[in-house]
């Protein structure tokens, strides 16, 4: 494609994007007005000092009139006023408005992530999600501050000026313009430049930032491999190429200042000699307060041309981070189902379900796998690691939704019901503990309404916890440090279970719930589970065989597909693989 082609239509994107914020500024429109009305009186008030300065050296100072230059001053004086209020409101009113704007923003996508299916995490790094919820808002808040809506005041003080300079000598002021072609080169090839540079920072500092939370979330890992010195290396590394972008960029905006202040003088210096070549001349008009004005305008005219490279960079980077928002919040990979979920008993139907988490993979995951439980049944599915285990109750909490064969809950068709719905009716316990900044009551309710701090200590008790949380500080109230570091293991993995259990729901599922504990801990989860099974359908992944005896059903998985299905006693009398891997593990 042609580069002017290409250019042109990253034009016109960028101008949608700019016009998809409109739904998110509607709402804060008053304030835009409010900023909008005050731009005009912003260039009046500074486009008119030198009008009033030309005056008061004229009509004051040269023709020695006191009135006059007290009368200058005064004016003078409250036009500065005026100018710093209403510029003042101006920010304020445009800050107030992006602010808003960039929260809207801010909490839809969060939403609309929260919303997409797993299949969209699975595909997504958290960290560049977080990236696009912080520090691209962040970038967006700046650039639309600082640099679009600035530029509207600057474009405005540029007219202001302009028409001041035509005013005082419209010779002068084409004198002026001569020299604009030169300042339009300098500025285009600067912003090219700082574009290029301020976007391969941000890269920079992206590294950077991924890598030093990788230290701190690994610290320990890094001291028990004595692999600080190798870190501390890679860090200064990614450090030094951050402030080397950075530089660079400095560097940029410090010449265009320089060629800029430069341009400024030898335009002043012309129109100087010009002016007095005129003065020498006949009668032209020109005085001392003419010309003192005129080297303001001139001043005014470069001052915004000065922050116009770094200006249109900014610009370019928050096109950038729209386009990065905005190809999320396009992202349409949700698992659809709008039908509510009836009262859950538990019994379930699968037939000939199939899953693949790449949708090009020839592979399944999942491959043709039936079974049926009934409500208040329990049921165990084990195998190795990749077997399908995981998936099924991916499928079942809907957390994935493209899969092939059919899933019946209490008669109701899985793909029908809403996701947000259903996971309010079922409890999972995941292997992964994962815990949340503030008090045990927080992370056994989770916020939620309907669960009382009664409901958060009976679950408590049912998984043996509650005697653990009677011994600490301020009990229920006790506030967990970042990722439970203040909690042993065990202590962690119980609180996510009576936070399952809290919600008192008919289908549980364990995904490997006692593979972090210590035995004394699993014996308490184990008896906890014993004490449900008997009005609630529970589906187990476990590691260990010994812990799934007592379940209804045990299906074994291999490679997505079962392999054999029944009680313990029968397939252990079958002596298939189930009793191979049970001997192989237990002994």
């Amino acid at each position: 494609m042609n580069p002017k082609t290409n250019s042109f239509q990253k034009l016109i994107n960028d101008i949608k994007g700019l016009k998809r914020l409109w739904p998110f500024l509607r709402e804060n429109k008053r304030y835009l007005i409010i900023a909008a009305c005050l731009i005009p009186l912003i260039s009046a008030a500074q486009s008119t000092m030198p009008l009033l300065i030309k005056w008061t050296i004229d009509n004051g100072i040269v023709a020695k009139n006191e009135s006059n230059i007290w009368l200058g001053a005064g004016l003078g004086l409250g036009l500065i006023v005026f100018e710093y209020f209403t510029r003042a409101g101006q920010t304020m009113y445009t800050a107030l408005a992006v602010h808003r704007m960039i929260r809207n923003m801010r909490s839809y996508l969060v939403r609309h992530i929260m919303r997409l299916s797993a299949s969209f995490h699975d595909r997504n790094l958290s960290g560049a999600l977080v990236t696009r919820a912080t520090s691209d808002f962040d970038n967006l808040s700046e650039s639309l501050n600082q640099g679009v809506l600035n530029s509207i005041v600057d474009a405005a003080v540029l007219l202001g000026a302009l028409i001041g300079l035509f005013i005082l000598n419209w010779q002068l002021a084409l004198c002026a313009l001569l020299i604009m072609p030169v300042v339009i080169v300098v500025v285009t090839q600067a912003s090219r430049l700082l574009k290029r540079t301020m976007l391969s920072a941000r890269s920079k500092i992206a590294a950077l930032n991924g890598f030093t939370q990788e230290c701190l979330y690994g610290s320990t890992t890094i001291k028990l491999l004595a692999a600080e010195k190798h870190a501390q290396k890679k860090f200064d590394g990614l450090v030094i190429a951050y402030r080397n972008a950075q530089m660079k960029s400095v560097v940029i905006d410090a010449s265009l200042f320089a060629v800029l202040d430069g341009i400024s003088s030898i335009t002043i210096g012309i129109i100087l000699w010009f002016a007095v070549s005129q003065i020498y001349g006949q009668d032209s008009g020109l005085s001392v307060g003419v010309m003192v004005a005129f080297v303001q305008y001139i001043q005014t005219l470069f001052e915004p041309l000065k922050q116009l490279g770094n200006k249109i960079a900014m610009l370019q980077g928050a096109f950038t981070s729209l386009d990065r928002i905005f190809k999320i919040i396009d992202t349409n990979d949700f698992v659809e189902g709008d039908e509510l979920p009836k009262e859950i008993e538990g019994s379930i139907q699968a037939k000939n379900v199939s899953f693949r988490y790449d949708l090009e993979s020839s592979k399944p995951i999942l491959d043709a796998v039936s079974f049926e439980l009934k409500a208040g049944e329990s049921l165990a599915l084990v195998g190795r690691t990749g077997s399908g285990k995981s998936t099924i109750i991916k499928l079942l909490s809907k957390l994935y939704g493209d899969f092939d064969g059919s899933i019946h809950l209490d008669g109701q068709d899985l793909r029908d019901l809403d996701g947000h719905e259903l996971r309010k009716k079922i409890a999972m316990v995941p292997q992964d503990i994962v815990l949340f900044d503030g008090s045990i009551l927080f992370n056994i309710t989770l916020g939620h309404p309907n669960i009382s701090r009664e409901d958060a200590i009976n679950a408590s008790k049912l998984v043996g916890l509650h005697p653990i949380i009677e011994q600490l500080e301020n009990d229920y109230d006790y506030k967990i440090s970042e990722e439970g570091v203040n909690l042993s293991q065990g202590q962690r993995q119980l609180i996510v279970f009576a936070r399952a259990l809290a919600k008192d729901p008919k289908l549980i599922i364990l995904d490997e719930a006692t593979s972090s504990v210590d035995p004394a801990s699993e014996r308490l989860i184990q008896s906890a589970i014993d004490r449900i099974l008997h009005d609630r359908t529970v589906i187990v992944i476990a590691h260990r065989l010994s812990t799934i005896r007592s379940c209804d059903q045990i299906i074994l998985l291999r490679q997505g597909k079962i392999q054999e299905k029944g009680n313990h006693e029968s397939l252990m009398e079958s002596g298939g693989q189930y009793f191979q891997l049970y001997q192989a593990l237990e002994g």
